[in-house]
């Protein structure tokens, strides 16, 4: 099995979690099939929802920069599971784009 190769370059998605009524905005820089920085936007909006996606936003860069896009898997960041489904839909979207790019 061949080696996926990503298209350098920026990428946006939105991930959407508990059976698509949240979702957060995703914004990534890949190089060399690696990512280079991200950015999540909470969208939440009720309270305690975005308290945890802010939190996650704050965490997630330590997690994922400089990881290969494709080990990139989170069951649980910042005290949040439901937000990490958002983010790997999201980062399975981004994969999708920078395949076909």
């Amino acid at each position: 099995m061949s080696k996926k190769i990503y298209a350098n370059g920026t990428y946006n998605a939105i991930g959407t979690y508990a059976k698509g009524k949240n979702s957060i905005d995703v914004t990534l820089n890949l190089n060399n099939d690696a990512i280079s920085s991200v950015v999540v936007i909470p969208m939440a909006t009720i309270k305690m929802s975005l308290g945890l996606q802010k939190k996650f936003a704050i965490a997630i860069s330590d997690e994922v920069v400089g990881r290969p896009i494709d080990e990139v898997y989170l069951d649980k960041l910042a005290g949040s599971s439901l937000t990490t489904q958002g983010f790997n839909d999201a980062i399975k979207k981004i994969k999708s784009q920078a395949l076909n790019s």
